[in-house]
Protein backbone atom coordinates (compact mmCIF):
# COMPACT_ATOMS: atom_id res chain seq x y z
CA UNK A 1 0.00 0.00 0.00
CA UNK A 2 1.34 3.73 -1.34
CA UNK A 3 0.78 6.41 1.15
CA UNK A 4 -2.20 8.33 -0.13
CA UNK A 5 -3.82 4.82 -0.29
CA UNK A 6 -3.02 4.49 3.44
CA UNK A 7 -4.68 8.29 4.03
CA UNK A 8 -7.50 7.11 1.63
CA UNK A 9 -8.18 3.97 3.62
CA UNK A 10 -7.87 5.84 6.79
CA UNK A 11 -10.71 8.22 6.28
CA UNK A 12 -13.50 5.53 5.47
CA UNK A 13 -15.44 5.08 8.40
CA UNK A 14 -15.35 1.59 9.86
CA UNK A 15 -12.20 0.49 8.41
CA UNK A 16 -9.05 -0.89 9.78
CA UNK A 17 -5.84 -0.42 8.05
CA UNK A 18 -2.75 -3.63 8.19
CA UNK A 19 -0.19 -2.27 10.33
CA UNK A 20 2.52 -3.46 8.26
CA UNK A 21 1.18 -1.68 5.42
CA UNK A 22 1.61 0.88 7.65
CA UNK A 23 4.84 0.70 9.29
CA UNK A 24 7.34 2.18 6.42
CA UNK A 25 5.20 5.55 6.70
CA UNK A 26 4.84 6.50 10.41
CA UNK A 27 6.78 9.49 10.19
CA UNK A 28 4.76 10.76 7.26
CA UNK A 29 1.73 9.47 8.92
CA UNK A 30 2.38 11.21 11.85
CA UNK A 31 3.70 14.58 10.63
CA UNK A 32 0.27 14.48 7.90
CA UNK A 33 -2.34 13.76 10.84
CA UNK A 34 -0.07 15.80 13.37
CA UNK A 35 -0.64 18.69 10.72
CA UNK A 36 -4.33 17.98 9.82
CA UNK A 37 -5.98 17.10 13.63
CA UNK A 38 -3.48 19.60 15.53
CA UNK A 39 -2.76 16.63 18.20
CA UNK A 40 -0.71 13.96 17.94
CA UNK A 41 -2.20 11.37 16.34
CA UNK A 42 -3.51 7.93 18.00
CA UNK A 43 -3.05 4.81 16.04
CA UNK A 44 -6.03 2.95 17.55
CA UNK A 45 -5.28 -1.02 17.12
CA UNK A 46 -8.61 -2.29 16.11
CA UNK A 47 -7.87 -5.74 15.87
CA UNK A 48 -4.81 -8.44 16.98
CA UNK A 49 -4.36 -11.73 15.93
CA UNK A 50 -1.40 -13.91 15.48
CA UNK A 51 -1.13 -13.17 12.23
CA UNK A 52 -1.70 -9.72 11.61
CA UNK A 53 -2.46 -6.64 13.38
CA UNK A 54 -5.49 -3.71 12.10
CA UNK A 55 -5.93 -0.47 13.09
CA UNK A 56 -6.96 3.24 12.56
CA UNK A 57 -5.51 6.77 12.84
CA UNK A 58 -7.50 9.47 15.14
CA UNK A 59 -6.96 12.42 16.71
CA UNK A 60 -5.95 11.97 20.69
CA UNK A 61 -8.10 14.56 21.59
CA UNK A 62 -11.28 12.19 20.42
CA UNK A 63 -9.90 9.21 20.83
CA UNK A 64 -12.75 7.96 23.18
CA UNK A 65 -15.45 9.30 20.38
CA UNK A 66 -13.66 7.64 17.56
CA UNK A 67 -13.47 4.32 20.40
CA UNK A 68 -17.32 4.23 20.99
CA UNK A 69 -18.08 4.97 17.04
CA UNK A 70 -16.08 1.89 16.09
CA UNK A 71 -17.76 -0.81 19.25
CA UNK A 72 -19.88 -0.38 21.75
CA UNK A 73 -18.55 -4.03 23.56
CA UNK A 74 -16.52 -2.70 26.36
CA UNK A 75 -14.18 -6.02 26.38
CA UNK A 76 -13.33 -5.09 22.57
CA UNK A 77 -13.08 -1.54 23.92
CA UNK A 78 -10.27 -2.94 27.10
CA UNK A 79 -8.45 -4.67 23.95
CA UNK A 80 -8.46 -1.47 21.70
CA UNK A 81 -7.88 0.43 24.46
CA UNK A 82 -4.45 -1.90 25.88
CA UNK A 83 -3.29 -1.70 22.32
CA UNK A 84 -3.56 1.84 20.89
CA UNK A 85 -0.60 4.28 21.36
CA UNK A 86 0.68 7.61 20.49
CA UNK A 87 1.89 7.00 16.64
CA UNK A 88 5.27 8.93 17.72
CA UNK A 89 5.78 5.77 19.94
CA UNK A 90 5.75 3.27 17.18
CA UNK A 91 8.40 5.40 15.08
CA UNK A 92 12.00 3.90 15.94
Amino acid sequence: MKLHQIIEANEQDGKSILLEAMHPYFKSLRTYYKDYYGCEPTLMITSVSNAAQYGKIVPCEEYFEALNEYTTDEDEQDVINFNSKLIKYFIR
